[in-house]
């Protein structure tokens, strides 16, 4: 800095002393007040006769400016900080007083932080701001064109030394063409602000154009050796000892230390332009200085490691790591433990040599030092290729925890200044750790991409921030999803795959909330919705849909009223709304204003499922059996296959189809079939039409299993109805026919079981089953073998039974280890006792007791209605009167 005037220390004048003189106590009352007249009012005429007339604001002002600039600094102070209390504020005095008392508290601020110990700079950063604040409200008012230069400077001066280096740049490029006494200290706090990438991009036109910053430094360097006579390095004797402080002896102490950083500023500036042979040749000429500088220790040490430091970063340009590790080691190793700075320093400039040779471990334990240290330069950059490296070696979680502590130390981006990394560079690491984990196939993965997201403001833009979250909040659930489906992870609980499309609606919420200026608003809602929905928080879905809907989207009205719609259906019975009645009125409206729509048909579909919910059921069919027959719509429409479908099911559910027992033929019954019974075969048999149109046309549906169950049961549930007729026929050739539908719908039914075991079991196989695809598995292996087990029954046809105990042997083989084999077994036993081998039964039964013990508890409630003890009690007693039969009729032993 250039030299300042000192702060005045004014002295407080003495009182004069009053001389008293002797006097008669005669007449002591006239002559006093005699004297008192000539001794006081006489000299105050004579003043009041003689002063100048009083100064008016304005010529206080100018004397205060001319006090400045003659260094009587604490008399220009006093005397503007008393007209401020005084309340002047005249038009044109402007900022002046401002400025006076700004000037002031620079100076002391620069005074004092000279005089500061090395480290102990901060103590005057109090005086700085107060500075900045009045130098910054006398440019809020008019201030007198010869004051701008050193405002300028006091100002940019002030920025520089609290950190507000993007400020101090603008300032002190305008100060250095006009501020011609202070050109060198503000070309050296240009230089330094200029060693920070980011700064150097932010005066760029294209920042990241290398032309640009090439020529930008350029002139930083020439104006450095231009301020301070700096020569070039081949002007330089080799053999003489001098350098640029040749006449160091003739210069002021604080002039040394300054032409000493702008070298090497000159320098740095040389290296980041990739002129290394140039910062070399300028680091070899600058003289090591030394106690006979008349410097203190401190600074001696503190010039010197920035010598150190700079030389190690031009080997590791370089790539000679050995000679920049030499030098570093020589930092850490000189200093003590409270010298934190340098040995910080050192540090990560060492874990970079070592990372350039993808050493990382070294380089990991090296950056782990400064990352520790929050209030370090090198903290952010620390962290930054600690986290990077980490994640390169695999070390993710630890890469997480490096990346949120460096992200958490930005404040902005459009005051982030750090001379060791470049903005652009951090995004970059940033991005590609994201990438890394928002594209990988691991929920692990994912959840340290989401926790980054929310640290990523304000190193990114909000919306960019919130597109990323909510792209990995999606792909999360997703793969939740995923595997709770197929059932690789059974940790996995239905609650957290909800939780996690809450999630990821709410991502979406958010993402819209910062898009609402974009063409892609109305889908972010719909997603949004979409999202909630399936993570069943109906009520922030609905919300989400109006919105889209206000929104006014130039496409996809009707299929907002749509889902709109199903929404209503999922609310009904959370609150007090009748929301289905809602639901039935905007879907009839929805076909009455949209007659023509393609979508009016997925209309009809929900108006379908609307109306069952609501317990009009024949309105229900009567819509969907009108899709069918009337509408224009074929049959490889989605709409028309759903509507297939949904009318075969729902005429099977609202049809008691719960298949009982054929009745052996000898016990007749007399009583004729109810209307209520033919009913119920006409809808069965309807449902059966429906549902067999619809395995036959699209076997790749996605319905397809439940379709090909729901005819099996119908099938056989259509069986009674031959079989309630054959007990009041009355011919023979009546009950031959009677007999051949009987087997011709268990035999149908048998079949479309065995198709869907097939089908099934290849699934299986892939672990593509969900609880209810396996349940009609389960019922595929057995529902064939409870069909011959009733043909036994209905025949006395022993081989039925033997076809049966094939059938339930295949089901127990292939549930082995589950409690449903159980099922299996008993079952067996059943059909040998039809067959009078008890024993044989009584067999089966003791292997299923010890198969009962094998299996752990609880069992699933889909496996079977009891539980283990009280498959243990049927055991046991079934296997006693077993004991009981085998013991009354020996011969069954055979």
């Amino acid at each position: 800095m250039a030299a300042t005037p000192p702060v005045e220390s004014d002295t407080d004048l003495d009182d004069l002393p009053i001389d008293q003189s002797s006097t008669s106590m005669f007449g002591i009352y006239p002559m006093l007040a005699l004297a008192i007249m000539i001794g006081i009012g006489l000299p105050t005429g004579i003043w009041v006769m003689i002063r100048e007339p009083e100064m008016t604001p304005l010529e206080k002002t100018v004397e205060s400016i001319e006090f400045l600039k003659q260094g009587r600094t604490r008399t220009a102070y006093m005397q503007a900080i008393q007209m401020l209390d005084d309340g002047v504020a005249e038009p044109e005095i402007g900022g002046s007083l401002e400025y006076v008392i700004g000037v002031a508290l620079f100076r002391k601020a620069e005074r004092v932080s000279q005089e500061a110990a090395v480290g102990y700079e901060g103590i005057v950063e109090p005086t700085y701001r107060l500075a900045m604040r009045y130098l910054e409200k006398a440019n809020q008012k008019s201030l007198l064109v010869e004051l701008i230069p050193s405002w300028q400077y006091a100002l940019g001066s002030c920025y520089y030394n609290l950190g507000q280096i993007y400020d101090a740049r603008e300032i002190l490029e305008s100060a250095y063409d006009i501020a011609e006494e202070n050109r060198d200290d503000i070309i050296l706090m240009l230089a330094q602000c200029y060693l920070d990438p980011n700064v150097l991009k932010s005066a760029l036109v294209h920042p990241t154009n290398i032309i640009e910053q090439h020529k930008k430094r350029t002139e930083i360097i020439q104006a450095l050796k231009y301020e301070f006579d700096i020569p070039e390095p081949n002007d330089i004797d080799a053999d003489s000892e001098t350098d640029p402080e040749t006449n160091a002896e003739e210069i002021e102490l604080t002039e040394i230390e300054k032409r000493y950083l702008a070298t090497l500023c000159l320098a740095d500036l040389q290296r980041q332009d990739g002129d290394l042979e140039g910062a070399t040749r300028t680091i070899q000429n600058i003289k090591v200085l030394d106690v006979g500088d008349e410097l203190s220790q401190e600074r001696l040490a503190v010039l010197h490691d920035k010598l150190l430091i700079l030389k190690a970063r031009v080997h590791l340009d370089q790539k000679e790591m050995e000679e920049a590790r030499k030098l570093l080691s020589e930092i850490i190793n000189s200093k003590s433990g409270l010298d934190q700075k340098s040995i910080l320093t050192g540090h990560f400039l060492l874990g970079m040599t070592y990372a350039a040779e993808d050493r990382f471990d070294i380089a990991l334990k090296h950056l782990s030092k400064p990352t520790a240290v929050s209030d370090s330069a090198v903290y952010f950059p620390a962290n930054m290729y600690a986290g990077d490296i980490a994640r390169k070696r695999g070390f993710h979680e630890e890469a997480l925890v490096y990346f949120l502590h460096a992200l958490s130390n930005v404040g902005s981006t459009d005051q982030f200044a750090n001379p060791w990394i470049d903005l652009d560079e951090s995004r970059k690491m940033i991005r590609n750790a994201w990438n890394d984990w928002g594209d990988s196939d691991s929920n692990e993965q994912y959840r340290f991409a989401q926790e980054l997201t929310q640290k990523m403001v304000p190193l990114f833009s909000i919306g960019y921030t919130n597109e990323l979250t909510a792209l990995v909040s999606r792909k999360r659930a997703e793969l939740i999803s995923r595997e709770y489906e197929s059932q690789k992870n059974k940790s996995i609980k239905l609650k957290e795959v909800q939780d996690s499309w809450k999630t990821a609606g709410h991502a979406y919420a958010q993402l819209a909330n910062s898009s609402r200026a974009t063409n892609r608003y109305s889908q972010i809602l719909w997603e949004s919705s979409e999202f909630y929905r399936q993570g069943n928080d109906f009520e922030n879905a609905l919300r989400m849909l109006n919105r889209f809907i206000a929104s006014n989207p130039r496409t996809g009205l009707l299929a907002a009223y749509n889902f709109k719609a199903k929404l209503l259906l999922d609310l009904d019975g959370y609150d007090d709304e009748p929301r289905l009645d809602q639901a039935i009125q905007l879907l009839q409206a929805t076909i009455h204003d949209y007659p023509k729509d393609q979508l009016v048909y997925d209309t009809q579909l929900l108006l379908g499922r609307a109306l069952l919910e609501n317990g009009e059921t024949e309105q229900a069919i009567k819509v969907w059996r009108s899709l069918i027959l009337e509408s224009p719509l074929t049959p490889e429409a989605a709409e028309w296959q759903q509507a297939l479908f949904a009318l075969g099911r729902t005429l099977f559910h609202v049809t008691e189809t719960r298949p009982d027992f054929l009745r052996p033929k000898q016990d007749t019954l007399q009583q004729a079939q109810s209307p209520r019974q033919d009913q119920r075969y006409e809808q069965v048999e309807e449902a059966i039409q429906w549902l067999d149109e619809f395995v036959r046309r699209i076997p790749e549906h996605e319905s397809i299993h439940e379709a090909r169950w729901l005819l099996a049961k119908g099938l056989r549930f259509r069986a009674r109805r031959p079989e309630s007729q054959l007990r009041m026929a009355e011919t023979e050739n009546m009950k031959q026919e009677l007999n051949s539908e009987i087997y011709r719908y268990l035999d149908q039914s048998s079949q479309q079981y065995r198709i869907l075991s097939e089908e099934l079991s290849l699934l299986d196989q892939r672990g593509k089953l969900n609880s209810l695809t396996r349940q009609f598995l389960r019922d595929s292996f057995f529902e064939p073998a409870h069909i011959q087990f009733d043909l036994g029954q209905f025949e006395n046809d022993d081989d039925s039974y033997r076809k049966a105990i094939d059938l339930y042997s295949n089901a127990a083989f292939y549930f082995t280890g589950e409690p449903v084999v159980l099922v299996a077994y008993f079952r067996i036993a059943e059909c040998y006792r039809n067959l009078q081998a008890y024993a044989e039964a009584r067999r089966q039964l003791e292997q299923a007791r010890v198969i009962l013990t094998q299996i752990p508890e609880p069992f699933p409630q889909s496996s079977t209605n009891f539980t283990k003890q009280e498959w243990e009690q049927l055991l046991e007693q079934s296997i006693r009167l077993y004991d009981l039969a085998i013991g009354a009729s020996p011969q069954t032993l055979n």
